[in-house]
């Protein structure tokens, strides 16, 4: 057994150590690259548990000691292969996961959201494979200017270009751990915002809004929404959204994301009344019909509301969307 000891324990020893380390590191540095220290520790784990079951292995007396059914096959090098397989992928999947959550429940209990601008970012692999892309922000905390970095999706990368603003949250516990707010996952998980369109009624609501109101209820709704000044207005460049708001009486809202059969529904629960056009007068009751199938496009008004539906471009890139505006015609 004196030969078991000396090829076994050295190993034994080594995988505990390498266990406590990745373990250890992930609760004080929340590494970024999490998929990266991941398959490094299921590779070193599975190269300490291939060495120690082929040092049992290739010892006589060890072996003598195990049933002869419980025995590795005939090719104990593949069968160890497997297993040292195997256990990569058991333990990269574990690494992993514990990085992931260990920070996203640090960013929850001591999150503080900010505004940052994206300085670089690049892909750690040259793939598409999520979580292989790596961007760099400054971010401003306490009056101090922090460079910091954090791991994106494939989709959250296409948006962060260099000199972007985007929201990120960050610990006030370890301020130079941050995390992106790209996707609506993400938004959901550290503001509990479930993004929803927004509806004809939710803007009879704005119209009554001050101008601090309107964005906290924006926010409620699809995060993340800004004011701008100068268009006196609100924009979620994120969804390609906007909103202005010109008057106490009127408010406009423009989207890309839109479903005709939704805005017909709504506009019947509001008792909005389609008013023909000239054109419109034309068609024949069928066309009429087939039309407000088709498209919610149109003018409307109710006992105290006026509602003009309309498509149109929006954006640099010639994006289909659709404006709604809203005016109050009586009080």
């Amino acid at each position: 057994m004196k030969e078991v000891k000396i090829r076994i324990i050295p190993a034994i020893g080594l995988f505990f150590c390498i266990q406590i380390f990745f373990i250890w590191l992930s609760a004080n540095f929340y590494p970024n690259n999490s998929i990266g220290y991941g398959i490094l520790g299921g590779i070193l784990t599975s190269f300490c548990l291939y060495y120690s079951v082929k040092g049992m292995q290739d010892t006589e007396d060890f072996t003598n000691s195990i049933p002869e059914n419980l025995r590795l096959g005939t090719a104990p090098t593949f069968s160890l292969a497997v297993i040292a397989f195997i256990s990569f992928i058991i333990f990269t999947s574990f690494l992993t996961s514990m990085y992931s959550d260990n920070k996203e429940n640090e960013l929850k209990q001591f999150g503080k959201i900010t505004t940052g601008e994206v300085l670089d970012g690049f892909s750690e692999t040259g793939t598409h494979v999520v979580g292989s892309y790596k961007v760099t922000v400054e971010y401003s905390v306490n009056g101090e200017t922090i460079t910091g970095f954090t791991t994106v999706s494939p989709t959250e990368f296409q948006n962060c270009y260099i000199g972007k603003e985007v929201k990120l949250i960050y610990s006030t516990k370890n301020p130079n751990l941050i995390d992106i707010i790209g996707d609506d996952s993400k938004v959901e998980t550290y503001t509990k915002i479930k993004n929803r369109t927004i509806l004809i009624s939710d803007l009879l609501k704005i119209m009554d809004l001050n101008k601090d109101q309107t964005e906290a209820y924006l926010n409620s709704i699809s995060y993340p929404w800004n004011y701008e000044s100068d268009k006196k207005g609100w924009i979620n460049t994120e969804k390609l959204l906007y909103l202005l708001k010109p008057s106490d009486k009127s408010v406009s809202y423009l989207t890309t994301t839109f479903n005709p059969e939704e805005l017909n529904d709504e506009i019947d629960k509001l008792k909005f009344i389609r008013l023909d056009t000239i054109s419109n007068s034309k068609k024949s009751p069928g066309e009429k019909i087939k039309l407000r199938m088709l498209s919610a496009e149109g003018l409307y008004k109710n006992d105290s509301y006026a509602l003009l539906i309309k498509s149109t471009m929006i954006g640099t890139n010639g994006q289909m969307g659709m404006v709604i505006q809203l005016e109050k015609i009586k009080q």
